[in-house]
C-alpha cells in the first residue's frame, strides 16, 4: 500500500524523496570529510612514526606562547641525549635534532630557499624510520669532527642537481661550504609540507655555525622510539626520570622541559575536529528536518485525501494501531528510499572528491548503518503526527467527508 501511494502521487513524493536524499547526502558529505581527514593526519602521523615520544625546551604547540620562565630553560644538550640512550631500557634508539626554519642552498647558479635544515646524528635514519636512498648519512667520525658533510633530500636534489649526480658535489649552505654525501630516499609529504625538500648535516657542525638563532627558526629536540606502541607510556615516564635527574629539578618542583608523543598530537587533533564535528552535525540536522518537514507535510495531505478510505477501514474492523501502522509505514518508505538515493549519491561524491580534488574523503560503514538509521528515523518522527491524526478520525465523520 505505502508503495501504491507513492506511486500515485509521482511528483509529490519525489519531492518529499528528494528532500530526505539532499539531507542525507549532506550528513554523509559532512561525515566523509571529516573522516577522510582524520585518517589523512593519522596515516601521515604514522609516516614520521606512531610511537614517537618527543622532548622539548618547553611545549611548541601551535598558537601557544612561551612563558618568560620557558624562554630562559636551558636548552636540551646531547649529553642529556646520551644519557637517555643509556640509562632508558624500553627504547629502540634515541635522535638528538636541531632544526632552522630555512636556509640558502648554493650550487653553481642554481640556488634554493626553503630547505630546512636539519642538524642529526646517525641514529636518526633508526628513530623515524627515513632512510638513505643513495650514498651515506651522517656518521660518528662525522660528528666527532665536525665535518661539513650534507646529505640533501630529493626535492634539494632536482633543484640543484637536474641533469647531474648530486653526491660528490660541493654546495654552499648559509655561505659556508658543503660536500654532499649522500641523497635521501623518498620521504613524501606530513600536512602539506614535503620532506623531501631536506638538508641533514651533523649535528656538532649545526651547532658550530648556527647556534644563536632564536625560536622559533630554530628548535632542538630529543626524539626516541619506544620498542612498540605499547611500551609508549614506560618510555615517556622513563624520559622524565632521567631528564629531571639531569637537569637536577628538585622534587615537588615542575619539569624543566615539555615531552609529548604522536598520540598526543592525535588528541589535540581530535579535539579541534570535535569542535567542527558539532558545526557540522548541527548543518546536517537542519537539512534533515526540511526534509522532514516535507515528509510530515505529505503525510498530512494523504491523511485529508483518504479519508473517506480511513473511515471505510475503520468500519470493517480496523484498530487506531492498524491505521497509525499503515501510515508510519508509509511515511517510514518514503525516507527509506531517499536514504538509499542518497547514501549512493554520497558515496559516489566522496569517491569522486578522492579521485578529482585535494581534499580526502572516506565513508566508514557505521556512517552507512547510521545514514539509513536516521532517514527511517526521520519518517518515524515527522509521520507520527499525520498517523496519530489519521488514526484518530471518527468513522462516521471520515466516511461522510467529501
Amino acid at each position: 500500500m505505502a508503495i501504491d501511494t507513492i506511486r500515485a502521487n509521482k511528483i509529490r513524493s519525489g519531492l518529499t524523496i528528494l528532500g530526505v536524499s539532499v539531507g542525507v547526502i549532506t550528513v554523509m558529505f559532512m561525515v566523509s570529510i571529516i573522516q577522510g581527514l582524520n585518517r589523512s593526519f593519522a596515516t601521515q602521523l604514522e609516516g614520521i612514526g606512531s610511537n614517537l615520544v618527543y622532548a622539548m625546551k618547553f611545549d611548541s604547540s601551535f598558537g601557544r606562547i612561551p612563558t618568560q620562565e620557558e624562554r630562559t630553560r636551558e636548552d636540551l644538550t646531547m649529553e642529556e641525549a646520551e644519557a637517555l640512550r643509556k640509562e632508558m631500557t624500553s627504547i629502540r634508539g634515541v635522535s638528538p635534532i636541531q632544526r632552522t626554519l630555512s636556509e640558502t642552498v648554493l650550487y653553481k647558479d642554481k640556488q634554493t630557499d626553503t630547505p630546512l635544515l636539519f642538524g642529526t646524528t646517525p641514529y636518526y635514519e633508526e628513530v623515524h624510520s627515513q632512510y638513505i636512498g643513495r650514498g651515506r648519512f651522517i656518521t660518528d667520525l662525522d660528528l666527532r669532527y665536525r665535518t661539513n658533510v650534507a646529505v640533501i633530500g630529493k626535492d634539494v636534489e632536482d633543484a640543484l642537481f637536474p641533469s647531474e649526480e648530486a653526491i660528490g658535489k660541493d654546495i654552499k649552505i648559509g655561505g659556508r661550504p658543503f660536500h654532499v654525501v649522500g641523497v635521501m630516499g623518498d620521504l613524501g609529504s606530513i600536512f602539506g609540507i614535503s620532506r623531501d625538500n631536506s638538508v641533514f648535516i651533523p649535528l656538532t657542525t649545526f651547532q658550530k655555525y648556527w647556534r644563536d638563532i632564536p625560536y622559533p627558526i630554530m628548535v632542538f629536540a630529543i626524539i626516541v622510539r619506544p620498542i612498540d606502541r605499547s611500551q609508549v607510556g614506560l618510555a615517556t615516564e622513563e624520559m622524565r626520570e632521567i631528564l629531571r635527574r639531569q637537569r637536577r629539578v628538585k622534587f615537588g618542583e615542575p619539569d624543566s622541559f615539555y615531552i609529548t608523543s604522536q598520540d598526543a598530537l592525535l588528541e589535540i587533533y581530535n579535539q579541534l575536529t570535535g569542535a567542527t564535528y558539532l558545526v557540522l552535525t548541527a548543518i546536517s540536522a537542519v537539512a534533515l528536518m526540511i526534509g522532514g518537514i516535507g515528509v510530515m507535510n505529505i503525510m498530512l495531505v494523504s491523511v485529508t485525501e483518504r479519508t473517506a478510505e480511513i473511515g471505510i477501514r475503520k468500519a470493517v474492523g480496523a484498530t487506531r494501531k492498524n491505521i497509525m501502522s499503515q501510515f508510519l509505514i508509509e511515511a517510514t518508505v518514503l525516507t527509506g528510499i531517499g536514504g538509499i538515493i542518497g547514501l549512493i549519491t554520497g558515496e559516489v561524491i566522496s569517491l569522486l572528491m578522492n579521485r578529482y580534488s585535494p581534499l580526502p574523503a572516506y565513508v566508514p560503514w557505521w556512517a552507512i548503518v547510521i545514514g539509513l538509521g536516521v532517514s527511517g528515523l526521520v519518517g518515524i518522527v515527522f509521520g507520527l503526527y499525520p498517523a496519530w491524526k489519521a488514526a484518530r478520525l471518527n468513522p462516521i465523520e471520515a466516511l461522510s467527508f467529501e
